[in-house]
Protein backbone atom coordinates (compact mmCIF):
# COMPACT_ATOMS: atom_id res chain seq x y z
CA UNK A 1 0.00 0.00 0.00
CA UNK A 2 1.29 3.86 -0.68
CA UNK A 3 1.88 6.42 1.69
CA UNK A 4 -0.92 8.25 0.23
CA UNK A 5 -3.31 5.60 0.66
CA UNK A 6 -2.40 4.62 4.05
CA UNK A 7 -2.44 8.81 4.87
CA UNK A 8 -6.11 8.69 3.34
CA UNK A 9 -7.52 5.62 5.61
CA UNK A 10 -5.25 7.20 8.42
CA UNK A 11 -7.82 10.57 7.96
CA UNK A 12 -10.85 9.08 6.88
CA UNK A 13 -10.48 6.20 10.12
CA UNK A 14 -9.17 9.90 12.29
CA UNK A 15 -12.67 12.05 10.88
CA UNK A 16 -15.01 8.96 11.63
CA UNK A 17 -13.48 9.05 15.07
CA UNK A 18 -13.90 12.77 15.33
CA UNK A 19 -16.95 12.63 14.38
CA UNK A 20 -17.44 9.67 17.05
CA UNK A 21 -16.04 11.84 19.71
CA UNK A 22 -18.22 14.95 18.91
CA UNK A 23 -21.34 12.84 19.09
CA UNK A 24 -20.44 11.64 22.47
CA UNK A 25 -19.31 14.92 23.73
CA UNK A 26 -22.46 16.48 21.92
CA UNK A 27 -24.55 13.84 24.34
CA UNK A 28 -22.62 15.01 27.41
CA UNK A 29 -23.72 18.23 26.82
CA UNK A 30 -26.99 17.76 26.52
CA UNK A 31 -27.01 15.30 30.03
CA UNK A 32 -25.14 18.39 32.02
CA UNK A 33 -26.97 21.02 30.10
CA UNK A 34 -30.81 19.74 30.71
CA UNK A 35 -29.78 18.40 34.86
CA UNK A 36 -28.10 22.37 35.38
CA UNK A 37 -24.68 20.43 36.25
CA UNK A 38 -22.44 23.14 36.80
CA UNK A 39 -20.28 23.74 33.50
CA UNK A 40 -23.11 22.64 31.51
CA UNK A 41 -22.10 22.26 28.25
CA UNK A 42 -18.64 21.93 28.26
CA UNK A 43 -18.13 20.08 31.04
CA UNK A 44 -20.71 17.66 30.29
CA UNK A 45 -18.40 17.53 26.66
CA UNK A 46 -15.46 16.04 28.20
CA UNK A 47 -16.53 14.19 31.05
CA UNK A 48 -18.51 12.23 28.23
CA UNK A 49 -15.49 12.03 25.93
CA UNK A 50 -13.21 11.26 28.84
CA UNK A 51 -15.27 7.93 30.11
CA UNK A 52 -15.91 7.05 26.65
CA UNK A 53 -12.16 6.91 25.64
CA UNK A 54 -11.53 5.26 28.77
CA UNK A 55 -13.80 2.60 28.21
CA UNK A 56 -12.18 2.03 25.24
CA UNK A 57 -9.29 1.71 22.55
CA UNK A 58 -10.44 5.14 20.67
CA UNK A 59 -7.30 6.78 19.92
CA UNK A 60 -6.89 10.62 20.01
CA UNK A 61 -7.00 12.02 16.46
CA UNK A 62 -5.29 14.71 15.28
CA UNK A 63 -8.00 17.45 15.29
CA UNK A 64 -7.80 19.04 11.61
CA UNK A 65 -6.92 22.39 11.76
CA UNK A 66 -10.46 23.90 10.12
CA UNK A 67 -11.56 21.92 13.12
CA UNK A 68 -9.46 23.81 15.67
CA UNK A 69 -10.06 26.82 14.12
CA UNK A 70 -14.18 26.49 14.06
CA UNK A 71 -14.15 25.71 17.64
CA UNK A 72 -11.42 28.30 19.34
CA UNK A 73 -12.87 30.63 16.99
CA UNK A 74 -16.47 30.00 18.49
CA UNK A 75 -15.37 29.87 22.02
CA UNK A 76 -13.40 33.42 21.05
CA UNK A 77 -17.29 34.37 20.16
CA UNK A 78 -18.34 33.33 23.37
CA UNK A 79 -16.12 35.37 25.09
CA UNK A 80 -16.09 38.23 23.51
CA UNK A 81 -19.94 38.24 23.71
CA UNK A 82 -19.54 38.87 27.31
CA UNK A 83 -18.78 41.97 26.58
CA UNK A 84 -21.15 44.81 27.46
CA UNK A 85 -20.59 48.67 27.66
CA UNK A 86 -21.67 48.69 31.36
CA UNK A 87 -18.35 46.95 32.60
CA UNK A 88 -16.75 50.09 31.82
CA UNK A 89 -18.32 51.79 34.28
CA UNK A 90 -17.89 49.24 36.53
CA UNK A 91 -13.63 49.23 35.82
CA UNK A 92 -13.61 53.15 36.17
CA UNK A 93 -15.61 52.42 39.99
CA UNK A 94 -13.22 49.97 41.22
CA UNK A 95 -10.42 49.79 38.90
CA UNK A 96 -7.92 50.22 42.50
CA UNK A 97 -9.40 47.24 44.28
CA UNK A 98 -9.45 45.51 40.77
CA UNK A 99 -5.65 46.44 40.23
CA UNK A 100 -4.65 44.86 43.82
CA UNK A 101 -6.58 42.28 43.62
CA UNK A 102 -5.01 40.80 39.56
CA UNK A 103 -1.61 41.94 41.10
CA UNK A 104 -2.19 39.15 44.39
CA UNK A 105 -3.99 36.58 42.33
CA UNK A 106 -1.33 36.72 39.94
CA UNK A 107 1.46 36.60 42.39
CA UNK A 108 -0.57 33.43 43.63
CA UNK A 109 -0.29 31.79 40.22
CA UNK A 110 2.93 32.52 39.65
CA UNK A 111 4.40 30.67 42.96
CA UNK A 112 1.56 27.50 42.24
CA UNK A 113 2.95 27.52 38.87
CA UNK A 114 6.71 26.97 40.33
CA UNK A 115 5.45 24.24 42.30
CA UNK A 116 3.31 22.96 39.50
CA UNK A 117 6.87 22.79 37.15
CA UNK A 118 8.55 21.75 40.39
CA UNK A 119 6.85 18.79 41.28
CA UNK A 120 3.75 18.39 39.28
CA UNK A 121 5.89 17.43 36.53
CA UNK A 122 4.51 20.24 33.87
CA UNK A 123 6.08 22.77 31.70
CA UNK A 124 6.76 25.87 32.63
CA UNK A 125 3.88 26.97 30.18
CA UNK A 126 1.37 23.99 30.64
CA UNK A 127 1.99 24.81 34.32
CA UNK A 128 1.13 28.99 34.23
CA UNK A 129 -1.87 28.36 31.97
CA UNK A 130 -3.12 25.20 34.57
CA UNK A 131 -2.62 27.38 37.64
CA UNK A 132 -3.76 30.18 36.19
CA UNK A 133 -6.91 32.10 37.26
CA UNK A 134 -9.76 32.88 34.65
CA UNK A 135 -12.85 31.51 32.09
CA UNK A 136 -12.19 28.14 31.85
CA UNK A 137 -13.13 27.98 27.93
CA UNK A 138 -10.48 30.47 27.47
CA UNK A 139 -7.36 29.00 29.61
CA UNK A 140 -8.26 25.33 28.07
CA UNK A 141 -8.83 26.84 24.45
CA UNK A 142 -5.28 28.26 24.95
CA UNK A 143 -3.94 25.00 26.14
CA UNK A 144 -4.51 23.65 22.90
CA UNK A 145 -1.25 24.79 22.33
CA UNK A 146 0.69 22.92 25.00
CA UNK A 147 0.05 19.86 23.17
CA UNK A 148 -0.09 16.52 25.86
CA UNK A 149 -0.46 18.64 28.80
CA UNK A 150 -3.28 20.18 27.60
CA UNK A 151 -5.92 18.03 29.36
CA UNK A 152 -3.84 18.36 32.68
CA UNK A 153 -4.76 22.31 32.12
CA UNK A 154 -8.10 21.14 31.77
CA UNK A 155 -7.85 18.30 34.76
CA UNK A 156 -6.47 21.62 36.65
CA UNK A 157 -9.14 24.22 35.63
CA UNK A 158 -12.14 21.20 36.42
CA UNK A 159 -10.59 20.68 39.72
CA UNK A 160 -10.57 24.34 41.04
CA UNK A 161 -14.01 24.80 39.10
CA UNK A 162 -15.69 22.04 41.01
CA UNK A 163 -14.19 23.33 44.07
CA UNK A 164 -15.31 26.83 44.09
CA UNK A 165 -18.70 25.90 43.04
CA UNK A 166 -19.33 23.20 45.68
CA UNK A 167 -17.09 25.25 48.48
CA UNK A 168 -18.49 28.74 47.68
CA UNK A 169 -21.92 28.29 50.34
CA UNK A 170 -19.68 27.33 52.82
CA UNK A 171 -17.26 29.80 52.46
CA UNK A 172 -19.51 32.54 51.49
CA UNK A 173 -21.40 31.92 54.91
CA UNK A 174 -18.02 31.68 56.78
CA UNK A 175 -17.19 34.95 55.14
CA UNK A 176 -20.19 36.74 55.85
CA UNK A 177 -19.84 35.80 59.78
CA UNK A 178 -16.12 37.46 59.67
CA UNK A 179 -16.56 40.58 57.74
CA UNK A 180 -19.89 41.34 59.88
Amino acid sequence: ISRQTRSARREGHDMGTTIMLFAVGLAGSFVFDRFHLPGGAMTGAMIAVVIFKSCGSITSPDMAHWVRFIVYGCVGVLVGNMYNPGMLDAVRDTWPMMLLSTGIILMAGLLCTWIAVRWGGLSVGGAYLATSPGGFNAVVALSGGTGAEAPMVMVYHLVRIYAIVLLSPIVAKMLSYLVK
